[in-house]
């Protein structure tokens, strides 16, 4: 297979793996215009096998950040500005924590338990439990703390949120606005943290130069989609992307421990 090696472009990937990456970043993008979140777990799992996860973590953070800078406009006053505030106070302590822990931590051991806990919740989500402590000071701190630290170590801290919010009487549009925000200040946040561990890979402009026009065309498709779906539907939808992901996390971890 022809290998794509230009030195200025700084990219080695053969040209299979570059349309894998494309497609992969396309259907992500299309999750995440649609429901909100999904984008970077979907892309952490998806794209391990061509890309380390020192590379892949900065890259999602770029990417969610612009893609919600794309939606913002349309979800903008729908946004639960407490809410997203709030839980952003526990992003500013978790983030950097997560980061340090990027440098020495196995992060398939994280995604493992993370994933683990978010499909008992999931689990749960489709009895229609809902979590009496939502609104509460005491739980929506924490909440961000831990979304924070797994997003520094592992791109994946929005499942957490997720959950939280679908276990709440909140709307799918306010969710899915929240969502939106929340991403754009936790990468921007944990980004300039990478930065100044210098985990930030010389390869990176060469990717978001591939990947962003993917991920801007899906963001466009999935956001279509849900102004034309039933938001009963996108909430199944939203639940069951959900519990794929933790599922593929905590199968991974798995794969990953036994070989």
């Amino acid at each position: 297979m022809a290998s794509v090696n230009l030195d200025w472009f700084d990219l080695t990937l053969t040209s299979f793996e570059l349309a894998y990456v494309f497609g992969i970043v396309l259907l992500a993008g299309v999750v995440r215009g649609l429901a909100g979140f999904g984008f970077s777990a979907l892309c952490f799992f998806a794209l391990a096998p061509v890309l380390s996860a020192q590379i892949i973590v900065p890259l999602m953070f770029v990417l969610e950040m612009l893609a919600s800078l794309h939606l913002l406009p349309k979800v903008w006053r729908n946004i639960p500005w407490l809410w997203v505030t709030i839980l952003f106070m526990g992003v500013i302590i978790g983030t950097p924590l997560g980061v340090f822990a990027l440098q020495y931590w196995q992060p398939e051991l994280v995604r493992g338990l993370a994933g683990g806990g978010v499909l008992i919740a999931c689990l749960a989500l489709w009895r229609d439990w809902q979590f009496k402590g939502t609104q509460s000071l005491m739980w929506i701190v924490p909440v961000g703390f831990i979304a924070g630290f797994l997003n520094g170590l592992a791109s994946i801290g929005g499942l957490v949120v997720a959950v939280y919010m679908l276990s709440s009487n909140m709307s799918m549009t306010a969710m899915r606005a929240g969502l939106i925000l929340f991403f754009f200040f936790t990468d921007a946040y944990g980004l300039s943290w990478l930065q100044g561990q210098g985990l930030v890979s010389s390869s990176l402009p060469s990717l978001l130069l591939i990947m962003v026009p993917a991920m801007l065309v899906g963001n466009q498709m999935g956001a279509s989609l849900f102004n034309h779906m039933d938001l009963m539907l996108i909430r199944k939808l939203t639940l069951g992307l959900l519990s794929l992901l933790a599922t593929i996390a905590l199968f991974s971890a798995l794969f990953s421990a036994l070989t």
